[in-house]
């Protein structure tokens, strides 16, 4: 079925607003950046946030999803490549967001969607690690272990700019981990 104009404009004016808000959110941070910001730079009215998300957390969650699905898009670029460099690539791609993550996890007990989010997200990478993982030989049980392992291994790296040098050692060790067969 075609689009009309209508829905054509509130899909690019979603993308505008999600932009606008991911911007700001990395620039200023969560909870320095309000809600009227978010509307001055996406040039709306503050209300016409309203009209596309019930509050600033699931603007958060659509900024995050969009950042997600970028990702995946572009995932199928960096199949040839070792595993420990698919996996810093994984990282590189969300360092630029790493503040979000940091808001993630402090806003997990506060909030259902980020909670929601956060946990479809570790869903999302722990599938990817497992497929890797069966396709070795592990048993479900070892690969969901493994990933899960990974999953947290990715997120901490992400969540500690500090550890920036420790990097290719860390995702190394992970990718020859990964990689090993099953006993």
């Amino acid at each position: 079925m075609a689009k009309n104009k209508r829905d054509i404009d509130r899909q690019l004016k979603q993308t505008e607003i999600e932009e606008a808000a991911a911007e700001l959110f990395v620039e200023y941070g969560y909870e320095a950046t309000s809600m009227a910001m978010i509307a001055a730079h996406a040039d709306v009215a503050p209300n016409t946030l309203y009209w596309y998300y019930k509050n600033k957390d699931e603007m958060l969650v659509a900024a995050l999803n969009r950042l997600v699905a970028e990702f995946l898009t572009n995932i199928a670029t960096i199949q040839d490549q070792p595993l420990d460099q698919q996996l810093l690539t994984v990282i590189e791609h969300f360092e630029e967001a790493s503040k979000l993550v940091a808001t993630v996890h402090a806003r997990l007990t506060q909030s259902a969607s980020i909670r929601d989010w956060h946990k479809q997200f570790h869903l999302m990478l722990d599938a990817v690690f497992i497929e890797k993982l069966n396709s070795r030989g592990l048993s479900a049980t070892q690969a969901k272990m493994m990933a899960t392992v990974g999953t947290f291994i990715i997120e901490g790296l992400l969540s500690n700019p500090h550890t920036k040098q420790q990097r290719p050692s860390v995702l190394a060790w992970l990718a020859d981990l990964l990689s090993a067969k099953a006993p």
